[in-house]
């Protein structure tokens, strides 16, 4: 992990925080970088560093350490 980015199959992914939290839209969410998209906020388990969020329709849990993010498939 490098920066809040990190490397899935060959595909670079971005966690990046939002500057104004509006309505109920999370503070952190996850792009896909080349080609750019969007692809979900991340949606708080009550754990620290510990998010969920669903790709593909597929829903996932991320669990972010100091140098590494962990990616499960729920």
């Amino acid at each position: 992990m490098q920066e809040n980015s990190f490397f899935v199959e060959g595909e670079r992914f971005l966690i990046r925080e939002r500057k104004k939290e509006k309505g109920k839209k999370t503070q952190f969410y996850l792009i896909r970088l080349q080609p750019f998209q969007y692809v979900s906020s991340l949606f708080p388990t009550g754990e620290e560093e510990s998010y969920t969020f669903d790709y593909e329709q597929k829903l996932y849990r991320l669990e972010r350490k100091e140098h590494s993010v962990t990616l499960k498939f729920v």
